[in-house]
């Protein structure tokens, strides 16, 4: 902003002013806390009354409530949503991928955002160095697993830096969110297997979970309830042995998957299931065979199900695979993330650190110790053998492989 004519009143933030092409003077303030400018009209232009009033002007002002931290309050909410909007003007500039734009908003719109709407901090000016400081034990005390909460860190300063770099946020009192610590063993520490005591117990709560609310009932609030609950085991019966990354199985549709019957070299039949992976996934596009049982369990929901929005919804090759009838979109990862924190705490596990990534590194362990190749395992699963062999092997103790598969054939059984 160019002057005419400046003055100095004697305070280090006050001065009087002139625009060019303006009769009157200005009075110039600026808020250090907020590096806000703000103006008001001094109502004449002799300068010497102007100097002489410039107090009288400035009180007046404040009266009204017009200081500048008062009257120009952003709100943070309304801020996280144009630093969306700014993150996406870099995708449109070739200054980031989408993918990495789509993990920006989801990590802004499902846990920064809420977490900073708990802390009561309303506005960037409410925000002091020591602000957002017990980020890392909100996102412990709601299952997020140290991978989750570094990178939501990263976001989150991120966030902090653009609204500084926007001089909305004061560079004195930008709070500093540090990293979590993370050990040599973190990828398997932060996503453990489940053993098998463990996982005989989440097994059978997910069965009560699933058939708490029953369907067998008129109550069409509870009948949907129980709807989303036995698609959440479904998804967890089809996690744990396809050992799919759960972003990855976000993407699927009807289409990605297909069920035929495979005969066993001993002669016996079973279900072999074939999913084909999308190309915008973190791996890329590939084809990964498992268990047929899950991915029929999932076709027969939908009709399973005596919720008429659920029994007549349609399905294609687009629809996907653990579609949500009221939107027709994929049902969300945080949501599936809420329904498993729920069962780990019915089942008395919830302090054991076990993520719906641990399915994944179950899956994987429980091949190792059937003794399957480290290489076929890191085809099927898009890892490449050395993060296999870093991050899974030696893991001989932690579960009996045998038990595991027992549970797992008995509760399909079961089941049909």
């Amino acid at each position: 902003m160019s002057f005419e004519e400046t003055y100095e009143t004697g305070q280090k933030n006050l001065k009087i002013v002139k625009f060019k092409g303006r009769k009157n003077f200005y009075l110039y303030i600026y808020d250090s806390d907020t590096r806000k400018v703000s103006y008001t009209s001094l109502g004449s232009d002799d300068i010497e009354y102007c100097q002489s009033n410039w107090f009288k002007s400035y009180e007046s002002y404040i009266k009204k409530g017009g200081s500048p931290s008062k009257v120009r309050k952003s709100s943070l909410n309304k801020k996280s949503k144009e630093f969306i909007d700014y993150s996406f003007t870099r995708v449109e500039r070739n200054e980031i991928k989408e993918s990495t734009f789509k993990t920006i908003w989801e990590r802004m719109r499902n846990r920064i955002v809420p977490y900073i709407k708990d802390t009561g901090v309303s506005t960037v000016q409410d925000i002091t160095r020591k602000s957002f400081q017990d980020f890392s034990i909100y996102g412990k005390s709601k299952g997020y697993d140290i991978g989750t909460i570094n990178n939501d860190i990263n976001t989150f300063n991120t966030f902090l830096n653009w609204l500084c770099d926007e001089e909305i946020l004061d560079l004195n009192k930008r709070p500093k969110l540090k990293k979590l610590k993370q050990t040599k063993d973190f990828k398997r520490d932060v996503n453990p297997p489940f053993t098998g005591k463990d996982w005989e117990i989440f097994k059978e709560t997910l069965y009560r979970y699933e058939t708490s609310e029953g369907d067998e009932q008129d109550d069409l609030e509870k009948l949907e309830k129980w709807c989303y609950r036995k698609n959440f085991v479904n998804w967890v019966f089809f996690q744990y042995p396809s050992g799919n990354r759960p972003s990855e199985t976000s993407k699927l549709t009807y289409g990605d998957v297909s069920v035929q019957d495979y005969k066993l070299p001993n002669g016996k039949t079973t279900l072999r299931g074939t999913v084909l992976i999308p190309q915008d996934t973190k791996t890329g596009k590939r084809t990964m065979v498992m268990n047929g049982t899950p991915i029929n369990r999932i076709f027969q929901h939908l009709q399973y199900c005596k919720h008429p929005k659920w029994m007549s919804y349609q399905t294609d090759d687009d629809t996907p695979l653990f579609v949500n009838p009221n939107t027709g979109k994929s049902v969300h990862q945080e949501s599936f993330r809420h329904h498993f924190q729920s069962c780990l705490k019915y089942s008395g596990l919830d302090g054991k650190g076990y993520t719906p990534y641990s399915l994944r590194s179950t899956h994987i362990t429980k091949l190792l110790l059937e003794g399957t190749s480290v290489d076929d395992i890191s085809r099927n699963l898009g890892n490449s053998p050395e993060v296999v062999r870093k991050h899974y092997d030696g893991v001989e103790n932690i579960l009996k492989s045998d038990e595991l598969l027992k549970l797992n054939r008995q509760y399909f059984e079961d089941k049909f």
